[in-house]
């Protein structure tokens, strides 16, 4: 099957390298977003990054946007319930995909890698940067590259 692809006048691509330029750019469209954004990311982690993230999710709900949020369960298993309770409680859907590996798979690791952000239908995110501080230059001589 061969996969017709159309390029629509008004578009562009940005490549963005890790976390320093990945995450301004994230934060720029959540902070402006009118009507929905959309999460899907193997891991968020609760660090300084995962922290900044749940703000501006929760300021971005506050100010009536629809914002979900979908995890994986093995990624991202260290959520505290106070950072959940508050993303909940501000009215952000989050949904953990598969908390614990099943075994019933023919392979139990198989897991959602994705990463993608989605705001208003416009604006999108893809690639390998997780939600997390080790993506950034600060991180030090262990940081993660990637684009």
């Amino acid at each position: 099957m061969k996969l017709k692809v159309e390029w629509f006048s008004g578009n562009r691509v940005d490549l963005l390298e890790n976390g320093d330029a990945y995450l301004p750019a994230v934060y720029e469209a959540i902070d402006t977003a009118r009507h929905e954004v959309v999460i899907e990311t193997f891991i968020l982690f609760e660090d300084p990054v995962g922290r900044d993230l749940q703000h501006r999710l929760i300021d971005a709900a506050g100010r009536g946007v629809e914002v979900d949020v979908t995890v994986d369960g093995f990624g991202t298993p260290d959520l505290s319930a106070a950072y959940i309770t508050a993303l909940t409680d501000a009215g952000v859907r989050l949904h953990v995909y598969e908390p614990t590996p099943v075994v019933r798979h023919l392979n139990p690791l198989r897991r959602l890698h994705r990463k993608i952000i989605v705001v208003d239908g416009r604006i999108a995110f893809i690639g390998g940067i997780n939600l997390s501080a080790d993506h950034l230059e600060s991180f030090g001589s262990k940081a993660k590259q990637d684009y």
